[in-house]
């Protein structure tokens, strides 16, 4: 029988623009404590490596030597299974995400589907996106995922672990009040209280 997922979460934060440390011990962290058979965490770190046939801690660096090296034909295709996965390039991408959205809310998500996911279909898919984000951590990508989900009103949990939430960019904050309505901000300074607000909120204890 299929396993059919209660709630599903996306772990945006840092890629290219860090260390592998700092890529992978914050959305280790919040596994292990959000562990729970009611909840399907997607990790792009765990997931992009497969689509680019790299292992976890080189698949950034075989990007980067693909657009170094002037392969755009080759970047464009990795790049597209990274963000779509097997989903055709040349279609219209605002109906696709609106239908993305319709199958999670009629369909529901399935767990042997989720390593086709791209990130975008992970994060158009998800009940709530987790987005760590230092204030001097610079992501093209983490900001994709945090539009995607405001567009359409996915919760977004902020955790900031360097500065309180004044001197955090004005447009991220308004994109986490646009997601979680009544202008109400979901942002943290430690993976602990965003873990467990978490966990009280979707009742994963």
């Amino acid at each position: 029988m299929r396993q059919r997922i209660k709630w599903t979460t996306y772990l945006a934060g840092g890629m290219e623009n860090v260390n592998a440390k700092e890529m992978t011990d914050f959305r280790e962290e919040i596994k292990k404590k959000l562990d729970h058979s009611d909840l399907f965490i997607y990790n792009p770190v765990d997931q992009e490596h497969q689509k680019v046939m790299k292992g976890a801690e080189s698949h950034i660096e075989h990007i980067r030597g693909l657009k170094r090296a002037g392969k755009k034909e080759i970047f464009y295709d990795k790049m597209w299974k990274i963000w779509f996965g097997g989903i055709e390039k040349n279609t219209d991408l605002l109906a696709l995400f609106t239908n993305l959205r319709m199958r999670k809310h009629i369909d529901g998500n399935y767990l042997d589907e989720t390593h086709n996911w791209g990130d975008f279909e992970a994060v158009i898919r998800s009940d709530f996106i987790i987005v760590h984000l230092p204030k001097n951590v610079k992501s093209v990508g983490t900001i994709y995922e945090v539009m995607t989900a405001f567009l359409f009103r996915i919760p977004i949990y902020l955790i900031v672990n360097d500065a309180p939430a004044t001197e955090v960019n004005s447009s991220l904050l308004f994109g986490t009040q646009i997601s979680n309505g009544d202008n109400n901000f979901k942002i943290f300074r430690s993976i602990n209280e965003c873990v467990k607000d978490i966990k009280e909120f979707y009742k994963l204890d």
